[in-house]
């Protein structure tokens, strides 16, 4: 059996039409930051993860230096003809993310993850906050689109557990906000969570949890 750790793991799910956290559309939560500039203001953005590039066309189109890293050559694949067409700059990586940390690092203002948490072996998840950290400048943002936080068996996705991921993370970043009261779309209500963590600097953040 391959491994998620393989790109080609991807590759045949996206072939196969087995994408299931493909949703062929920017993701609400992300737009409704986006638009708000509560937490984002246009800087350099990571997006982990990026699938076929909805959301980091997004972004591009609003004033934003987009990097955008997939495992699946394929999703880079369309991602990349998707921007294209939509006349918008991204800079588009396909590779193991693992193995950007070096290339990266204290790199980004923000880094955006969904359903990139949940694909790693959980094994690796320790490893790959710390990295997800070091992409950030001091000062810099990690938007945490949690999913699916609930119990299941197997993977991915990966169950999450909120309190696992904060006590994973806390040490590189202090949380900000944390919300259960976000747009999620449908099939996905009650089994999200975001999150907002600063990078570690001198004083302390209070958390505003709702």
């Amino acid at each position: 059996m391959v491994s998620p750790d393989s790109a080609s793991f991807w590759d045949d799910k996206y072939l196969n039409n087995q994408a299931g956290w493909d949703m062929r559309t920017t993701t609400p939560v992300f737009e409704d930051l986006l638009h708000e500039q509560r937490f984002l203001k246009p800087g350099r953005i990571l997006i982990t993860g990026c699938g076929k590039g909805y959301d980091a066309i997004l972004a591009a189109k609003m004033g934003y230096d987009v990097y955008a890293v997939d495992f699946s050559v394929e999703a880079i694949k369309f991602a990349k003809g998707l921007a294209d067409k939509e006349n918008v700059r991204v800079n588009f990586i396909q590779e193991d993310i693992f193995k950007l940390d070096l290339i990266y690092k204290d790199y980004f203002d923000y880094v955006y993850d969904y359903v990139t948490y949940c694909a790693v072996l959980p094994e690796r998840r320790k490893e790959f906050v710390e990295i997800t950290a070091g992409f950030l400048k001091p000062g810099g943002i990690l938007i945490a689109l949690l999913f699916p936080v609930e119990e299941r068996k197997g993977g991915p996705p990966y169950a999450v557990d909120v309190n696992e991921f904060y006590e994973l993370i806390s040490p590189h970043l202090e949380l900000k906000f944390s919300s259960r009261r976000i747009k999620s779309i449908k099939p996905r209500m009650g089994r999200e969570v975001l999150q907002i963590y600063l990078k570690k600097e001198t004083g302390k953040i209070n958390a505003d949890k709702s």
